[in-house]
């Protein structure tokens, strides 16, 4: 019998959170879905917590395989769901339990491909306690930019595309990435799956494509407050390959809508402001102080982007416009940003 709905999580040494995240899916008021969880060689004990809970629940299906990385096993969990819909799962976050019953109805209404929901921001309080967090800040995207009542296409609210993937609080139709042959970018990084991007390519590519994108302002879903620490400079390079990516599928999409392409790059933007501010200690947003390897990826990326979207788009803020004017290869020396 098809689920409606396959709810894919990788997991990777997450026995912290992963107790609290199995429950609350498990708790869930609507029941026709399966968990499909992708165990990606762990070696601390979250093979123990998916184990016991399978006893208890035939509903979760365990796929052990090697560390290929993020992007690997989150393919490896669609290509083998069996769900109408997908909810792509972090192992360190927890639902609201009436999170599938209600984006599920509203994708049927809609006959949506993607519909997206906030989050609420938290963190770990005593980790060792089990369940214990503190909620922090909601992330709304009605309060940052215009969303049409019912289902529309990226191009009537581009603004989507600047900010975090969230693919965590969002439901797929599984027939759309079929139909589309979208899958997710396959990398293995060291700090698995942190600081591998793998959700920028995938996002950007989805919101294009999709025909129909539905957003609720209710807030289902929980998701861990993360602190990116890239652990070596392969890390470092990372959000440059993803945003390249990106690029990609603008040219082989052929868009041309100038607000569209300024919100990618807005996002583009914010990933090399991430570098910086791990590899600028100091603060000078010197590119010259960067590792010669990130110097070429800066110079790379920037030539890709079209310097009159950028100094004459409305999305581009005056922070984001001087600092790709600070990257610009013909401008690497400029001081005083």
């Amino acid at each position: 019998m098809e689920k409606n709905v396959s709810i894919i999580l990788p997991v990777y040494n997450a026995y912290d959170g992963l107790f609290r995240c199995l429950k609350s899916i498990i708790g869930q008021t609507f029941k026709n879905f399966e968990i499909i969880c992708i165990n990606s060689a762990s070696s601390d004990l979250s093979l123990d917590v998916l184990e016991s809970f399978s006893k208890k629940e035939s509903r979760i299906k365990i796929i052990n395989k090697i560390n290929e990385g993020a992007g690997a096993a989150l393919n490896t969990g669609i290509n083998a769901s069996e769900g109408e819909y997908l909810l792509l799962a972090e192992p360190f976050d927890f639902y609201h339990k009436k999170t599938l019953e209600n984006l599920y109805k509203l994708a049927r209404q809609s006959e949506a491909d993607i519909v997206k929901s906030p989050y609420t921001k938290f963190i770990d309080v005593e980790s060792k306690i089990k369940g214990k967090y503190e909620l922090l800040d909601s992330v709304k995207w009605n309060k940052r930019c215009k969303i049409p009542n019912w289902f529309f296409r990226i191009n009537e609210s581009p603004s989507f595309l600047s900010f975090h993937p969230a693919i965590f609080a969002t439901l797929y139709k599984k027939s759309f990435l079929n139909n589309s042959s979208i899958r997710f970018v396959e990398t293995r990084g060291q700090n698995f799956p942190t600081n591998s991007f793998i959700d920028f390519p995938f996002y950007i590519e989805t919101m294009l494509l999709a025909k129909k994108i539905v957003y609720t302002d209710n807030i289902y879903s929980y998701h861990r407050k993360a602190e990116f620490d890239f652990q070596n400079l392969e890390e470092c390079i990372s959000p440059f390959d993803r945003i390249e990516e990106v690029f990609e599928i603008l040219a082989v999409q052929k868009i041309k809508d100038k607000n569209v392409i300024s919100n990618v790059y807005k996002r583009a933007l914010k990933l090399i402001n991430l570098v910086f501010e791990r590899l600028d200690e100091e603060n000078k947003f010197d590119v010259k102080s960067m590792p010669y390897e990130i110097q070429l990826r800066i110079e790379k990326v920037i030539s890709l982007m079209d310097e009159d979207i950028i100094n004459s788009s409305l999305f581009i803020d005056d922070f984001e416009r001087r600092f790709f004017n600070l990257l610009a290869p013909d401008k690497l020396i400029q001081k005083g940003f």
